[in-house]
């Protein structure tokens, strides 16, 4: 299945779990307690950062960790979790057809054309709405390859507002509708994108948010199954993350 799919499909796997149980589908928590798209009149791709980031380094698998926020740093209604071994939702990217749309399906995986150094994956479901689910990536890059990987990035979404993507997984392909939205005023550069795609017949819309802090990026992809206009990854969660991360990063 494509990206699209697989993030639609965990969210449902999410809201079953916790309509039964009450917990997130992810094993383990960490420590501690918008408009609908169109692809006609897409808003500018990014905002102004706040601030650059200071001179920085490229993070390790463990330092992007620790960067990670806990569950008594995200707003109230969330928790954070993390995804079981495999379920991470940016792992592999998809092929794209055409190829120019490539560098959309790459945000912040393994195996992007502009491969990250480390990565990892973190979730926040929000127990009183089990249908919604945000889920997230930390990613650090070599110096230059975050510009780079950004740059690439908003070069492909200008010529994409509908493209193939063949899963990964299976083989399977979908149709993918793109509009580009306004990014958040966050990080050195900012990105935020509306993917639609099919899922067991219904269009399904992922808010993707791409943030770059130095040679790092913050990725974050949002959805609700039930609500009739795609959810916004909240402000203040980014803002916290962003905040963490170019912590580690200039630290």
């Amino acid at each position: 299945m494509s990206r699209t799919t697989r993030l639609a499909g965990a969210a449902l796997v999410a809201s079953l779990a916790l309509a039964v149980s009450g917990c997130s589908s992810s094993n383990t928590a960490t420590d501690g307690a918008a408009a609908s798209p169109t692809a006609s009149t897409p808003a500018p791709a990014a905002s102004a950062p706040a601030s650059p980031s200071a001179v920085d380094h490229t993070l390790t698998k463990a330092a992007l960790q620790q960067a990670l926020l806990t569950s008594a740093e995200v707003p109230a209604g969330f928790k954070a979790s993390k995804p079981d071994k495999g379920e991470d939702m940016f792992g592999k990217a998809d092929t794209t057809m055409p190829a120019s749309c490539q560098p959309i399906a790459d945000i912040g995986a393994n195996d992007a054309a502009i491969r990250p150094s480390a990565a990892v994956d973190q979730d926040y479901p929000q127990p009183a709405k089990a249908s919604a689910m945000i889920f997230s990536r930390l990613v650090s890059y070599q110096a230059g390859d975050a510009e780079k990987a950004m740059t690439a990035l908003k070069v492909a979404v200008k010529s994409c507002a509908t493209y193939k993507s063949k899963s990964s997984d299976d083989g399977s392909i979908t149709r993918v509708r793109l509009a580009v939205q306004q990014g958040p005023a966050l990080g050195d550069d900012a990105v935020t994108l509306d993917a639609t795609g099919d899922v067991q017949g219904h269009a399904v819309t992922i808010r993707l948010v791409d943030i770059r802090i130095g040679s790092s990026m913050a990725v974050f992809a949002s959805l609700d199954l039930n609500a009739a206009k795609v959810p916004a990854v909240p402000q203040l969660l980014m803002a916290k993350q962003v905040e963490k991360l170019k912590a580690a990063a200039t630290g």
